[in-house]
């Protein structure tokens, strides 16, 4: 199966400050004031916090992450933001064509879920890219694992270079595995001589592709 170039779209993040001002006075005038001041300014109000994610909007499994299910109807998908997450569009060069697809962040991050969307009667989720650390398999296996990690928990039917990815693929679990391939032979001849057997087992798992 081939694995398609994406375009990763980060939200951003917007920062407040905020000024007291202080007046020359006696130190128990200039004491008083400043605490007044800290009352009134925004550092000083009370906010809600910001609301937590459950942490099985966190699991990796077989043809979801968290609460995004391949083959979810994209309305469900936006209607239905989990809590503690953001979500927003993005656009993607597929083939040449632009496609519209979805960025699922915690609210306090600025990575998470790549969702890909196929529409045909009406739009779908078609393939999910896990982008950040925070999302684990409930083997513990994420961005940052090890390839010999990978492997000993699903079957690799077959390591690929594809657009520039090398990839370590698992049909058994649905997942894609794009490895950080920089300490790897950069020739595309010794590339080809790689199969799921003898990738070195510190080889770094960067992302993560289910399908």
């Amino acid at each position: 199966m081939m694995i398609r170039n994406m375009i990763y779209a980060i939200l951003l993040g917007a920062g407040m400050a905020a000024c007291l001002s202080q007046q020359e006075n006696d130190e128990e005038t200039q004491a008083e004031t400043m605490q007044q001041e800290e009352n009134l300014s925004p550092t000083g109000s009370t906010t809600e916090p910001a609301p937590i994610p459950e942490p099985a909007s966190f699991v990796i499994e077989k043809g979801r992450a968290g609460d995004v299910a391949i083959g979810m109807p994209i309305d469900e998908l936006r209607s239905n933001v989990p809590m503690g997450f953001a979500i927003r569009d993005t656009t993607l060069m597929l083939e040449e064509q632009q496609s519209t697809a979805y960025v699922l962040t915690p609210q306090d991050q600025d990575k998470g879920l790549l969702v890909e969307q196929q529409c045909e009667a009406e739009c779908r989720v078609w393939r999910i890219n896990v982008l950040s650390t925070d999302f684990k398999t409930p083997q513990g296996l994420g961005i940052g694992s090890k390839y010999g990690e990978v492997k000993e928990a699903y079957p690799i039917g077959t390591v690929a270079l594809a657009e520039d990815n090398f990839v370590a693929v698992s049909e058994e679990a649905g997942m894609s595995f794009v490895l950080d391939d920089t300490q790897l032979p950069q020739d595309a001849q010794d590339r080809g001589r790689y199969n799921p057997g003898n990738i070195p087992a510190n080889t770094l798992v960067k992302r993560i592709i289910l399908y």
